[in-house]
């Protein structure tokens, strides 16, 4: 039997304010009905595959009932039986979606990050899972493919029997003329560090007006497909501007650009596998780079890159600088603890964001206090949030970590905002002879660096007038 929500509240109970829109409270209700109903299916599925009953009786297989009967579509019943698998192993998760802890569209993220991790990291995978779901708890709904991601990056850096590296695909650039000689396209593909440098080099800057109102809107399919071409255009432009300036030898036959390297502490000592990250202002707000390429970058081309080091739990503990200390770097630390815009469900990339302060530096309000240039107030949001966010009701606070609170007093809705840095702890796992389990975190030797003297501090106060990108941003907003 499918668990229903504990106190079987209707969303009418939970906010009474919805009585005024009955039509918007009966949609969220059907919606959580629709979440039981298919938990229902779930279970329904792994008992059937368990019994082999199916292809048994009728002589068809599961998938074409789901096919033919049920009119799924191909990527609809992958993902049913995909998640009825996940299920299957994860007895943790299973009772979780049952229990409406997680919703249908959450349970999908998860299962599909970790279908492809070895199935002996089974019980460890389903013991983070219960602390993955309670972290999830009153969050924007897509925190969890940050959480999950880092969960299953996490997992893999301690497999004990790490699986052989993918190689990477050759990096080219081709050049296609047309056959009537009037010019041509280009493309190729490059490795996530010289992609980046790319990328931060061509950035035209902000790419015109915003393609939605404000906070909670949907952007304008028109604006958006406007807004791209525009910055394609822009991009490519740059891109000219560089080579000519190289021609000449007016910019020295180098390129004047600075990336953003988010690395965490272990990463440096080259005491685990974990991965470094470039943050650029495309989807998702960053690339992968493995440990050793990162080290190899820090290397190669130190004067270039602006490495930001966090701990395990996000908090940035330093800023490396490769020459001196420069307008800005305060901002640059606030984006390396995020991905994206710190709005709920919002997908521009952090570094294409103004920055903002939790608590408004000039007050809106009467009697509050006015908010503090510091690395634990501001964080990155898309200028349509930044300039709509108080007007519409909503207040914010922050914690040291960079997890936002956004609050709607009027309706009572209170969502949490997670970021890019957060992660979940693995569960510790007992060492031979040690029953405790030990206090070193996964993946550390003991007696290493991490389990000495505490790192520096990250500064807490910005110098004077970092408050100036606020209202016009680091950077160009993608607009939404």
């Amino acid at each position: 039997m499918v668990a229903q929500r504990p106190d079987h509240a209707t969303e009418l109970d939970a906010f009474p304010l919805l009585a005024e829109v009955p039509a918007l409270a009966g949609m969220l209700d059907e919606l959580r009905l629709v979440d039981r109903l298919l938990a229902s299916v779930l279970d329904t599925i792994i008992q059937l595959q368990d019994s082999s009953a199916v292809e048994t009786v009728t002589g068809v297989p599961l998938e074409q009932w789901l096919l033919s009967e049920a009119r799924r579509t191909t990527a609809d019943r992958r993902m049913l039986l995909t998640a009825a698998d996940v299920l299957r192993r994860l007895p943790g998760l299973k009772a979780a979606f049952d229990q409406a802890r997680i919703s249908w569209a959450q349970l999908r993220i998860i299962a599909l990050e970790v279908q492809r991790l070895p199935r002996r990291l089974d019980a460890q995978l389903d013991a983070a899972v219960d602390e993955l779901v309670d972290r999830l708890e009153g969050t924007d709904p897509d925190a969890v493919s940050g959480l999950v991601r880092w969960l299953a990056v996490d997992l893999t850096a301690t497999d004990p029997e790490p699986a052989a590296p993918d190689d990477e695909p050759a990096e080219m650039l081709v050049l296609q003329p047309r056959l009537d000689g009037t010019g041509g396209r280009f493309f190729g593909q490059a490795g996530a560090a010289n992609f980046a440098l790319l990328e931060a080099a061509t950035d035209p800057g902000r790419a015109g007006p915003a393609t939605k109102p404000g906070i909670g809107h949907a952007p304008d399919p028109d604006q958006v497909r406007q807004a791209n071409a525009d910055r394609g255009r822009r991009r490519f432009e740059k891109l000219i501007d560089l080579l000519e300036a190289g021609a000449t030898g007016d910019g020295g036959g180098r390129v004047p650009v600075k990336v953003l390297l988010r690395v965490s502490y272990d990463t440096l000592l080259d005491t685990d596998r974990l991965p470094a990250e470039v943050l650029t202002r495309l989807s998702g707000g960053r690339l992968q780079l493995t440990s050793v390429a990162a080290r190899r970058l820090l290397d190669e081309r130190g004067t270039e890159l602006r490495a930001i080091v966090v701990d395990d739990t996000g908090q940035v503990l330093g800023v490396g600088r490769s020459r001196r200390l420069p307008p800005g770097w305060l901002s640059d630390a606030v984006l390396a603890v995020h991905d994206t815009c710190s709005e709920p469900g919002c997908q521009v990339a952090a570094l294409a964001c103004d920055l903002d302060h939790a608590r408004p530096w000039h007050p809106v309000r009467p009697g509050e206090l006015p908010g503090r240039t510091d690395i634990g107030q501001l964080a990155p949001v898309c200028r349509p949030t930044n300039h709509t966010k108080e007007t519409a009701g909503w207040t914010v606070s922050q914690t040291a970590d960079g997890i936002r609170i956004w609050h709607h007093p009027r309706s009572g809705l209170r969502i949490r905002t997670l970021p890019g840095t957060t992660r979940i702890p693995l569960p510790r796992t007992p060492v031979d002879g040690d029953p405790s389990g030990g206090t070193d975190p996964p993946a550390t030797p003991r007696g290493s660096p991490r389990t000495g003297a505490d790192p520096p501090a990250a500064p807490r106060d910005g110098p004077e007038g970092a408050d100036a990108a606020d209202p016009d941003g680091p950077g160009d907003a993608m607009p939404t």
